[in-house]
C-alpha cells in the first residue's frame, strides 16, 4: 500500500495518485487540508504502532512499515486566525518528525538535505559537490551589483525558495539602487537550452527545453524534447541525489552551445506532472517502483 500525503488541490499530488493507480497499486490519498481544518491526528516518535489521522469523515491508521509519497505543504502562514495556523504548523511538523523516524519507504523524508530556500547557500553547496554552477553575487551594494552586471549577461533571481520568473538585468538597473532595496541575487546568464532531469533512485528522466525566453516557464512556444543525458552526468546526479538523502529530485540545468551542463538547482519536491505527461508516465512508473521496492 502507498499512502499519498498532500493537498487535493495540488496538481502534482493528484497526478501521482492517478498514475500510481494506473500502475495497479493501492493508493490511499490523504488531503492535509481536510486533516488540518476538520480532522485530528496522533503521531508518536518513536512510533508506537498507533499513529493515525482523520479528515473529519474517515480515520486512517498509518502503518510505519508502509510506503509514503509526500508533498507536505505548510499553509499556516495563510490562515486568518492563530488557532488555524497552529493546527497547520503542528500537523506538518508532526508529520515531518514521524516520517523521518518510521522504517518504511518515504519519498522524500522531510529530513533529507535541502537548502534551496537560500539560493546563495544552495549554489555554494552544489558547487562544492562537483557541479558546474554559474557565477553569482548576493549583495546590497549597488556598485558591486552594477559591476557584476557590467561583466557579462546577468539575470536576477529570487533569493529565497519562493517561485519567481528570472529576468535579464543591465548595469543601468542599478543607477538608482539604494542598499535598503537589497539584498539582490544576481547570476551569470547562460545562453542555450534548458535541461530538466528527474532522478528516481538510479533512473534519470531528462527533457530538453528550447525557448527564446529567459525563463521557459513563461514561454507558451517553448519546445520540449526527450533528452539523453551523458552517462557520466547521469551517474553524478543519481549519486548526489542519494548522498543528499533523497530518492526523488528534480534537477535544473542550462546546456550551453559547447555542451557544458550548468547546474541551477535541485528541488526535493518537484512539480513533475507536466514533464511526466510528456514522458508518457515514465517518471511516475519509476516513482511507483521506488515505493514498491522494485529494483531499478
Amino acid at each position: 500500500m502507498i499512502y499519498a500525503l498532500g493537498l487535493a488541490s495540488d496538481g502534482t499530488f493528484e497526478h501521482f495518485v492517478a498514475e500510481a493507480r494506473r500502475c495497479g497499486e493501492r493508493v490511499v490519498p490523504i488531503d492535509l487540508r481536510d486533516v488540518a481544518t476538520r480532522g485530528d491526528w496522533r503521531l508518536a516518535v518513536p512510533d508506537d504502532g498507533a499513529a493515525w489521522v482523520t479528515d473529519g469523515d474517515r480515520r486512517y491508521d498509518l502503518d510505519p512499515a508502509a510506503s509514503y509519497f509526500c508533498r507536505l505543504i505548510d499553509l499556516s502562514a495563510l490562515q486568518d486566525d492563530t488557532r488555524a495556523a497552529a493546527r497547520w504548523h503542528g500537523l506538518v511538523r508532526g508529520l515531518f518528525a514521524w516520517l523521518d523516524a518510521v522504517p518504511g519507504t518515504v519519498v522524500n523524508r522531510p529530513g533529507a538535505w535541502s537548502d534551496n530556500a537560500s539560493k546563495p547557500l544552495h549554489e555554494f553547496t552544489l558547487q562544492s559537490h562537483g557541479l558546474t554552477v554559474p557565477e553569482s553575487l548576493t549583495s546590497s551594494d549597488g556598485e558591486r551589483l552594477r559591476a557584476f552586471a557590467e561583466a557579462g549577461p546577468t539575470i536576477v533571481k529570487t533569493l529565497s525558495g519562493v517561485r519567481a520568473t528570472g529576468r535579464l538585468v543591465t548595469p543601468a538597473d542599478f543607477d538608482t539602487f539604494v542598499s535598503g532595496q537589497g539584498p539582490v541575487h544576481l547570476q551569470r546568464y547562460v545562453a542555450g537550452s534548458d535541461v530538466r532531469v528527474h532522478v528516481c533512485g538510479t533512473r534519470a528522466h531528462a527533457e530538453e527545453i528550447r525557448s527564446e525566453a529567459v525563463d521557459y516557464r513563461a514561454d507558451d512556444d517553448a519546445v520540449f524534447e526527450p533528452y539523453t543525458l551523458p552517462a557520466d552526468l547521469a551517474e553524478i546526479l543519481t549519486d548526489r541525489t542519494r548522498s543528499f538523502g533523497m530518492s526523488f529530485a528534480g534537477w535544473d540545468f542550462k546546456r550551453d552551445p559547447q555542451g557544458v551542463h550548468w547546474c541551477l538547482e535541485v528541488n526535493p519536491m518537484p512539480g513533475y506532472d507536466w514533464y511526466d505527461r510528456r514522458a508518457g508516465g515514465a517518471i511516475s512508473e519509476s516513482l511507483v517502483g521506488l515505493l514498491t521496492g522494485e529494483k531499478s
